[in-house]
């Protein structure tokens, strides 16, 4: 090794007084005596400083990860992550050479270590020895707040705010005060307190959340993108923020250490880092800490009404407030199994302070969330509803409160006009909450407000944008406006972050059929990589078959699939929607005896789901399909017709236009030319998926080609939907 080359990596510790001298850039490194030389300019640096900066320049370019620096630079010893983020951002002041050029740069590997990479790493003399100097020190900002979640919010707020614009490495830059809040590390002994440091993570996120002057991405997002392996800067682009927080969270006994740190991306730098040790106690007067930070730091860039909402106490309870922590983590899970023992959690929380508002809010919501669309509806409605009422009584301004409240309009009363006052209100509080936009969206849709909708999804998916729902949503909506060319777009868009994912090339290949495009339709399914009983596949084989009136090949493939044992395993109403498909390509290829056969057989299988889910219009529908085929009129129009009387499209703009769509399927089906063709006449004025390329393919309109209005439908202009 040269006397100028960087030094070879090792594990072992790093002792200055046997390491040799190196140069990174325009730098001379002498570990030996502390100094590094710069333009005949000598600088002396802190010996634990020249120690993490020999252990990186060890690596050659790789990863070295924070445990490996503890090992070589502080003899293993326990020590805090601040004390590793403060040597880095001393590292990052040295590599600064003016005039916006570096000597090297130090790159954060998120939730791993660092990578040193040398700027013009060659060989170098050494230039003459000038006096010493201290290297200028820049003042990082520390304030007394009591708890350190304060603490958190108040240099995040502080340095965002106030700091320049960073260039972006995408083509459209990530706004000054964009900022992702990662999954904070569990560092506690206790093996179940990993809640404690997701939930100390999911205070902050909501804190920051209600600053209008940020743009805060939401808890959902920040998770999906800090799991997958890659550096800070490839994290911020998928999520679009020029600012990062990373933490951990170490709980003992009564005490808790919090650790917390900001980096400005483009320059990898670490704004702002510190370590925390308080009792658990102090966590309970966050919210005052908070409030009191912010509107320090911010200078005005706080409203009254943001100050007040964030300055919120809780509750004095610590044990209250645990379990509430608790049960938030587990809501945030989204499924079945969690919401219940979140109730049980929570339920326990108010039994213990009975004025606890935010949790009996939560209560409200996993409730109102079981409710929706389950067998149990009327249990948990009314339990939504009674912890709605202690949250009302016990804080009705809180904003989780206000948002529990439309959240229940919405999921358990179906009351949308309500609905939308309520979260539209929430919304102008709580600006960076993506289920309050992801909700308005939804509520819009059933209001028939569809440019409202499009905005509020749009902008759910720039705060949550790793989300899949969130893109299939907004595809949706753009499908009932009959705009195929923005919904394509959205899905493309989705499939750049999803390559190949089953639910949004199978939305497309229903978008490229909706539009006539069958070509580009064939390419994607040849494509699909789905078992070939998946009802999407099966469902866009079927359309395709259908469109290109390729009736004798659709049924020897349907025919194959119903004789294949992954069908005979299948549960009954899957087997039944395959036989109803089935049986129309017999009729459809002149073998009515079979048809007729497999119509029942199909009855004979969905009927018994009715049972159980009376009023499911996506059983009832393939039944009154079934019994369209064989020509039992008195039944079909029995089944269809309690699908419209579920769904009235007067109050119900989107599930209301299905029913009618299918109600028109049915009739024209039947041979019920006026009625069907009056139905399509009211739909083709409405905002919904209907296009001219179906009517003018689909088979099941045949018994209306030849009727003048039913031609002059075809022959127009797919109208655009209403707004």
């Amino acid at each position: 090794m040269s006397a100028m080359s960087p030094p070879s990596r090792s594990s072992a510790p790093v002792r200055l007084a046997a390491e040799p001298d190196f140069a990174l850039g325009d730098l001379a490194i002498h570990p030996s005596v502390r100094e590094v030389v710069r333009g005949g300019e000598r600088h002396v640096i802190e010996p634990r400083v020249m120690q993490v900066l020999v252990a990186l320049a060890r690596a050659n370019g790789a990863v070295v990860s924070r445990d490996e620096l503890i090992i070589r630079c502080w003899d293993g010893r326990v020590v805090g992550e601040a004390a590793i983020n403060r040597c880095i951002f001393k590292l990052r002041e040295l590599a600064d050479a003016g005039g916006g050029g570096a000597s090297f740069h130090i790159e954060t590997i998120a939730r791993v270590g660092y990578r040193l990479e040398a700027v013009d790493p060659v060989d170098r003399m050494l230039p003459p020895v000038a006096a010493t100097t201290t290297l200028p020190r820049r003042r990082i900002p520390a304030y007394a707040i009591g708890a350190a979640i304060a603490a958190v919010v108040l240099a995040v707020t502080s340095w965002i705010m106030l700091r320049g614009k960073p260039p972006a490495p995408s083509a459209t830059p990530a706004a000054e005060t964009s900022i992702a809040v990662l999954p904070f590390k569990n560092l506690s002994s206790e093996p179940d307190a990993a809640y404690f440091a997701a939930g100390i993570q999911d205070e902050i996120l909501t804190r920051l959340a209600k600053i209008g002057s940020l743009r805060v991405i939401s808890r959902t997002s920040a998770e999906q993108a800090a799991a997958k392996p890659g550096s800070l800067k490839e994290i911020a682009r998928a999520l679009g923020v020029a600012n990062i927080v990373e933490g951990s969270v170490q709980r003992g006994g009564d005490t808790v250490r919090v650790n917390v740190q900001l980096i400005r991306v483009d320059t990898d730098q670490h704004l702002w880092a510190e370590d925390y040790d308080r009792k658990l106690d102090d966590v309970l007067s966050v919210e005052n800490d908070i409030a009191g930070a912010i509107a320090t730091a911010l200078a005005g860039k706080i409203t009254p009404s943001e100050n007040a909402a964030i300055a919120m106490q809780p509750t004095l309870d610590r044990r209250a407030y645990d379990l509430y922590l608790r049960g938030l983590v587990l809501e945030r899970t989204y499924d079945v199994a969690s919401d219940v023992e979140a109730i049980g959690v929570l339920e326990q929380a108010v039994a213990i302070d009975p004025s606890f508002a935010l949790a009996w809010a939560l209560l409200a919501r996993t409730h109102a969330f079981l409710a929706f669309g389950s067998d149990t509806h009327s249990t948990h409605g009314a339990a939504a509803h009674a912890a709605l009422g202690k949250a009302l009584a016990s804080n009705a301004d809180l904003a989780e409160v206000q948002l529990a409240d439309g959240l229940l309009k919405y999921y358990v009363d179906r009351d949308y006009v309500a609905a939308e006052r309520a979260l539209r209100n929430v919304h102008a509080r709580w600006p960076n909450n993506a289920d309050v936009l992801h909700a308005l969206g939804l509520i819009e849709r059933r209001l028939g407000h569809w440019a409202e909708s499009i905005v509020y999804l749009r902008e759910c998916i720039t705060l949550d944008p790793l989300v899949l729902v969130n893109h299939t949503t907004l595809a949706t909506t753009l499908s009932f406006r009959r705009d195929h060319a923005a919904e394509i777009a959205a899905l493309d868009a989705a499939l750049a972050i999803w390559p190949g994912r089953s639910e949004l090339v199978l939305q497309k290949i229903d978008a490229l059929q909706s539009m006539g495009a069958l070509d580009e339709a064939d390419a994607l399914i040849a494509g699909l990589r789905l078992p070939a009983d998946d009802d999407g596949d099966v469902w866009a084989r079927r359309v395709q078959y259908a469109y290109r009136r390729q009736f004798a090949e659709g049924r020897r493939y349907f025919e194959r699939l119903h004789d294949s044992p992954a069908f005979a395993a299948g549960p009954p109403f899957q087997r039944g929607f395959l036989d109803v498909i089935l049986a129309d390509f017999r009729t459809r290829t002149g073998d009515a005896d079979g048809a007729r056969r497999t119509y029942r057989a199909a009855i004979d299988l969905m009927l018994p789901a009715l049972g159980e889910h009376p009023d499911d219009d996506d059983t009832l529908t393939p039944i009154a399909i079934a019994y369209s085929g064989l020509g039992d009129k008195a039944t079909a129009m029995r089944y269809i017709d309690h699908v419209v009387a579920l769904n009235p499209l007067g109050k119900d703009p989107l599930d209301g236009f299905n029913a009618v769509l299918r109600r028109s399927l049915v009739l024209s089906r039947l041979g019920e030319r006026d009625a069907a063709i009056a139905s399509l006449q009211q739909l083709m004025g409405e905002t919904g998926p209907l296009t001219t390329t179906m009517l003018r393919l689909e088979p099941d309109f045949d018994n209306l080609r030849g009727d003048p209005r039913f031609e002059r439908l075809i022959a127009a202009e797919t109208p655009p939907g209403k707004d």
